[in-house]
């Protein structure tokens, strides 16, 4: 532990000495670059949105999958291999991968762009992680009184990391966010999230809470470790919502049971401004943003038992664990929270979580580069 120690000692002293660079001054340095995506769907829309914020217009899409003629958000489509892309142009272009995948299908992908001659080659994540918010500072790079007033809890979330590989994890992804540097952090190689991660759950996926269940993709691949006897979803965007509940129809002859809710999940019952972009949603304070209601998991299940509770609900992971703070010291079911919304989560929630109920061990794992996709688990 002590090395780990010294380790966030340092990047505190690396803080003091320099101020990080932003995600604006990181992108506009791209003027008269060549940028290139790889990936047309949404998480490559919200990146050619992000680019085009700050004044750096992507000139197309590559996507192995690309139809003749394609076009979207107003540039073309094109396949990494089509003949009207010259060696030259491939060789200086700068292409950023934005696809979120585990390393071994990253290494893979770099592998095919480097064999298609494409020379400059790096994940998106790297950049956009940039922008990644201090929750209740609302800023990239919050000043010095703020660490100072953190301190103690950051040295206290290291201290309840509960294996080696949680500590390297915890350490990289501190230090990328403070120092604003992401070029090498620490990736899991175990490529399954939330379900295979290289930790010792203790009560299985059979009675499975789902805050955040999107379309059904994780109870989808939940099934592939567990029969599911009951499954409880939770997801407040319509559209979605639509699509959890065909895939629930769909998958009927294996999950026992199911029960549905279009809402968030939140410390309190009520409603909530929320905004929704192409593959995400978040509760936000702007006045464009749609209501939708919210539940207090305390207040939604009664006398239901849960083993397995994950959440991925874009940053408000801390409330809603307040709201299911008699689940948590009652029923002990594992836990899978997400934690990169939010640079501060990375300590907030390991110590919220201690503070509810102390009897947990917890893991930390990052699934894809630059800090992004990383959970706590909590058994």
């Amino acid at each position: 532990m002590n090395h780990f120690t010294a380790e966030l000692d340092d990047i505190f002293v690396k803080r003091a000495a320099s101020a990080p660079q932003g995600i604006e001054e990181t992108i506009k340095k791209l003027t008269d670059k060549h940028i290139v995506l790889y990936g047309a769907g949404a998480f490559g829309s919200e990146n050619f949105e992000l680019f085009k914020k700050y004044g750096i217009v992507p000139e197309m899409f590559l996507d192995k999958n690309a139809r003749d003629g394609a076009e979207k958000m107003g540039i073309p489509v094109l396949r990494p291999d089509d003949k009207s892309l010259s060696e030259s142009f491939r060789r200086n272009c700068i292409v950023y991968i934005s696809i979120v995948v585990p390393k071994k299908i990253m290494t893979a992908i770099k592998q095919d762009l480097a064999n298609w001659g494409y020379s400059n080659c790096e994940e998106v994540q790297k950049t956009t992680a940039r922008k990644v918010k201090y929750d209740g500072v609302n800023e990239e790079n919050p000043n010095d009184e703020y660490f100072k007033n953190n301190k103690e809890k950051i040295y206290r979330a290291l201290e309840l990391m509960n294996d080696d590989e949680s500590r390297a994890t915890y350490i990289s992804c501190v230090r990328s966010h403070i120092l604003r540097n992401y070029s090498s952090c620490h990736e899991t190689d175990f490529a399954v999230q939330y379900f295979d991660a290289g930790v010792p759950y203790s009560k299985g996926f059979s009675h499975f809470v789902d805050c955040g269940a999107y379309t059904g993709d994780s109870l989808e691949t939940a099934l592939k470790f567990s029969d599911i006897e009951l499954y409880v979803g939770f997801e407040p965007i319509t559209s979605n919502f639509s699509a959890l509940s065909d895939t629930v129809d769909k998958l009927h002859t294996r999950v026992k049971n199911a029960f549905l809710f279009p809402c968030g999940v939140a410390e309190k019952t009520g409603s909530a401004s929320f905004s929704v972009s192409a593959s995400s949603s978040a509760i936000t304070d702007k006045a464009e943003g749609i209501t939708l209601p919210l539940i207090r998991l305390d207040d939604a299940l009664k006398n239901i038992p849960v083993t397995f509770l994950k959440m991925d609900i874009e940053g408000s992971e801390p409330d809603a664990l307040k709201g299911a703070r008699n689940l948590i010291t009652t029923q002990k079911p594992d836990l899978a929270i997400s934690v990169y919304h939010s640079v501060n989560h990375f300590w907030d929630i390991p110590n919220l979580l201690f503070d509810i109920n102390p009897g947990y061990k917890f893991y930390l794992r990052s699934h894809t580069p630059a800090t992004l996709e990383s959970v706590l688990y909590a058994l």
